[in-house]
Order: C-alpha cells, then structure tokens, then sequence
C-alpha cells in the first residue's frame, strides 16, 4: 500500500510488490505539477489522456497565455490571472464626467492579456463570468478641489467611488466584483478645480473566483 505524503504525492513502501514502471507513474501523477500545454485544444484533450476523467486540482500553464495557471475543479477550467492598464497625460476638464481614455497594457505586470479586453476608449470587457478584484488610481498633476472623485460603473450605475476632493490621487477599490461573461466597466473622474487637470491612471483587475 502506498504512503500518501503531506503533500499529496504517493511512494510505494517497502510491502508493496515491485512494479518500477506503475509506482514511478503513480507518484509523478500524485504530485500535480502543472502540465505545460500550447493552447485551449490541447488543455481540453487531456481528459482523454487521463482515461476520461481529470482529477479535480489539476493545474496547466497556457504557453499561448504567458504561461497563466488554469485549475480543473470537477466542472471547468478556472483562472486566477492579473493585468494592469495605464494612461499617462490624460486631459480633464473642469465640471465634466470624464473617461480615462485610451489604455495601455502593461505587459510587465500582466500574467494574462486574454481574460480582460480594451474593446474602445475608457472601457473594460470580461471574457469570462467570476469574482474579480479591481482597483482604479488617479493621480493628477495638481490636488482637486470642489466635489472631485474617481469612479468605475457598470450599464450606467457607479460601483466603486473614491473621493479626491482635496488631493492630488485616489484609488476607487472593489475587492470581490461579480462580473458576468462579456461585462464592460467604464472607468472615469470628476473634478471642479475651475481648469482642466492632467491625470494618470493605473487599473489592476484580478480573478480572484
């Protein structure tokens, strides 16, 4: 009979009748290391390769997803990937309900440029239904006076609002978002300093669930 580590992996014991080739293929398979594959075809085919069932906890990377893990949880492959967006120099004007623009991917940061797109300016999209967490930073040249805030909503309804009267950043957070698949959030600030300001911002979202 087969000792079952602290972590998970199974050795034969001294007992057991020798079968090199099963006990050596019975402890790689106990460790559940993270198999490498290049894409979603191949991920999908090692049902097949396992007998026809995976074993809940089974881990990939995705070669086609900058190496991002996937995990099997008895129904479907769940992610647990990060990215980050940026602007720089973003003009905004006094009394307007202003979007972020145009954003760039911060690849050096990103673990996965596929689980959330930049479909036009200001808007984020969600490939997949889950539990994100997000936060949105604004950073102007200036403080904000007046009634200032940063913000991202959803179909229209605020759902995160940081107030920035008074200072030069602030960070709208939500730690535990419930997207569905195809969700678009839109990211934007306020401000009544009585001129524009120029901003920056940085928006990081990680599925969490």
């Amino acid at each position: 009979m087969a000792i079952t580590l602290y972590n998970g992996a199974e050795v034969p014991t001294n007992s057991d009748p020798y079968e090199l080739t099963s006990d050596l293929a019975k402890m790689a398979l106990s460790l559940n290391l993270p198999i490498p594959v290049d894409n979603q075809a191949e991920r999908d085919g090692l049902a097949a390769l396992a007998g026809g069932t995976l074993k809940i906890g089974t881990m990939v990377l995705r070669k086609d997803q900058s190496m991002f893990t996937e995990k099997w949880d008895g129904t479907s492959w769940k992610t647990s990937g990060h990215c980050e967006w940026t602007r720089t120099g973003q003009s905004v004007p006094n009394t307007t309900l202003w979007g972020a623009g145009a954003l760039t991917l911060d690849a050096t940061r990103t673990t996965d440029t596929a689980f959330v797109t930049h479909p036009s300016e200001n808007l984020l999209a969600f490939r997949d239904a889950g539990n994100y967490a997000i936060t949105f930073t604004a950073k102007a040249a200036a403080g904000v006076t007046g009634r200032s805030f940063v913000e991202f909503q959803f179909d229209g309804n605020a759902v995160t609002r940081a107030v920035m009267t008074g200072e030069d950043i602030a960070t709208a957070v939500h730690p535990n978002y419930r997207a569905n698949a195809g969700d678009v959030l839109v990211f934007d600030v306020y401000h009544s300093s009585g001129s524009p300001r120029s901003y920056d911002f940085r928006i990081s979202i990680t599925r969490i669930g």
